[in-house]
């Protein structure tokens, strides 16, 4: 079954049998057939054909497997659930109710049919009220604790013992009131983190629609029967309404009798609401029967929104105590733990301050030396180059220091900018070594540059580097064909332009090799790149190379 179906209304039907001995027609027109279809055929009438979702054609016992049981399985799991019986007088509705009920609401008036009373006084007229969370009650109904099955059929007995019954035309027993019984329903769990259910089941026997001309009615019996009439009409109407609304806003009063105010949780609200219709199956009661079906048929229309009716544990003090207590040692123990490890967070704060600090002191270290190397070779290149030069000098050859042909020591110079890294590329270059007075040599520096950013790929623009960062490695791979008679110690100098530390590095010295191999390798990193930086390492110069080859 359908979430759908389920929500809805659930309504059946039961065919009385044909009385024997009646008095009145007792041909059949009303059968039940397969599926839980239902057929009038009639031979003054057109044949109409109902749908429900059960048809009974067997006793008691079908009747309650097919809607008591599901009753009892949904009031377990903690809904409301509500049974009410409806149909023509003498149809059965109280037998199939009951078998071989509550309050009583008749001619208007509601009263407590398990009150005491007195002989010869009339029973006390009972309010319906709304509690703050607008669920209707009677105020005065009596409350009684039920511990057994045998306790609950007594007061059932006994209130419909007490119930108003007048015999008619059409049935000796007829019911002239409404009647309401109501079952409270609490499940209490030990486990405190699981909450406790309580539902109302609902079990309604509607008095039956009777006609005055068939029941010939008078007095007292006229007056009940014209109240009783106009409660059943102001409930269908309310049916009505409710099959017939076009969403959940629209409004439905249901306030006209207090009967529909009784029964307001069971049509469209707090509540999983069961139908039980019943007809006779004879033409004489051919109209009050079509009317049933329709009666059943808008039922089957309404959309109830159920609920579990969960509650919070009501718990007594030792046990609140106890729970408090266990709480506290929680907190305790929490505590304490929390304390440890703030102890903990503070050691280790301070073993992250002195690697700090010695990491910083070594990198200083590291750093002072790697300057201090640097300007040591860079003294030593100076004092063999000025020993050079006045070696030359006293040979009056200073004027070919800078040149290929120069007696002292080979110098050769070139540049990059950032173009192919900066739009993604990988690139090598072969670059031609200029002299000093900007002529070419026939020797080359060979240079790898490459990106290592692993989510970039080839650009067309390299202005959508803007707002990013550039990492970036450069290799000197080595130089070709330095002159031979400079080729006894060879190496390579690399600076940084713009650089406000100027900074430069030097590589490996070569030794007796006119094809140098250095494999020098550098790591860079331009960040958060604007278009102005973009702009000027895309058309200068960045690095500079300067190879230095000596005869000695």
């Amino acid at each position: 079954m359908s979430d759908d179906a389920k929500s809805r209304v659930q309504v059946s039907l039961r065919i009385r049998p044909a009385k024997k001995g009646a008095r009145h027609s007792t041909k059949v027109v009303v059968r039940g057939a397969e599926g839980g279809d239902v057929v009038v055929d009639d031979e003054q009438r057109t044949k109409r054909v109902y749908h429900f979702d059960h048809v009974f054609s067997g006793g008691q016992a079908e009747v309650f497997e097919a809607i008591g049981r599901p009753m009892l399985r949904e009031a377990y799991k903690g809904f409301n659930v509500c049974l009410f019986a409806y149909g023509q007088t003498g149809s059965g509705k109280t037998y199939s109710l009951l078998g071989d009920m509550g309050c009583e609401e008749r001619a208007g008036k509601v009263r407590d049919l398990l009150a005491p009373r007195q002989r010869g006084q009339e029973p006390e007229s009972l309010e319906i009220h709304e509690d703050p969370s607008r669920r209707v009650y009677v105020r005065g109904a009596s409350v009684h604790q039920v511990l057994s099955a045998e306790r609950m059929i007594e007061l059932l007995q006994k209130g419909n013992a007490n119930r108003q019954t007048a015999e008619t035309r059409m049935n000796e027993t007829s019911s002239r009131s409404h009647a309401i019984m109501q079952i409270s329903l609490s499940q209490e769990f030990a486990c405190v983190k699981k909450k406790d259910l309580e539902c109302v089941v609902s079990l309604v026997d509607l008095a039956g629609s009777e006609r005055q001309t068939k029941t010939e009615s008078s007095g007292q019996q006229f007056e009940e029967a014209k109240k009783i009439n106009h409660s059943l009409l102001m409930l269908g109407r309310a049916l009505n309404s409710f099959s017939d609304r076009k969403g959940s806003d629209a409004f439905i009063s249901l306030r006209e009798s207090k009967l529909t105010r009784l029964l307001s949780e069971s049509f469209g609200g707090n509540s999983k609401t069961w139908m039980l219709a019943t007809v006779s199956p004879t033409a004489f009661n051919l109209t009050e029967s079509i009317s049933t079906l329709d009666y059943a048929t808008n039922a089957m229309a309404i959309t109830n929104k159920a609920k579990v009716n969960s509650v919070f544990k009501s718990l007594e003090l030792k046990e609140l105590k106890a729970v408090v207590s266990s709480l506290e040692k929680q907190l305790e123990s929490l505590a304490a733990a929390r304390d440890a490890k703030e102890v903990d967070v503070a050691i280790l704060q301070e073993e992250r301050e002195a690697l700090r600090l010695a990491v910083h002191t070594a990198r200083s270290q590291d750093t002072a030396a790697q300057r201090l190397q640097s300007t040591v070779q860079h003294i030593q290149l100076g004092n063999i180059a000025l020993r050079r030069r006045v070696e030359a000098a006293e040979k009056r050859m200073i004027w070919s220091l800078d040149n290929e042909a120069s007696f002292l020591f080979y110098k050769g110079r070139c540049a990059i900018s950032l173009r192919g890294v900066l739009r993604g590329e990988k690139r090598a270059y072969r670059l031609a070594l200029l002299a000093e007075n900007g002529q070419a040599t026939s020797s080359t520096l060979h240079v790898q540059v490459f990106s290592l950013n692993k989510d970039l790929t080839v650009l067309e623009d390299p202005m959508e580097m803007v707002g990013r960062s550039i990492k970036f490695c450069l290799r000197i791979v080595g130089a070709e064909g330095l002159p031979p008679q400079f080729c006894r110690h060879s190496f390579c100098k690399l600076s940084l332009l713009f650089d406000q530390d100027n900074r430069y590095f030097t590589t490996s010295t070569a030794e007796d090799t006119t094809n140098p191999r250095w494999d020098l390798v550098k790591r860079f990193e331009l960040p958060h790149l604007t278009p102005e930086v973009i702009a000027h390492f895309n058309t200068h110069h960045l690095f500079t190379f300067e190879v230095f080859g000596f005869s000695t």
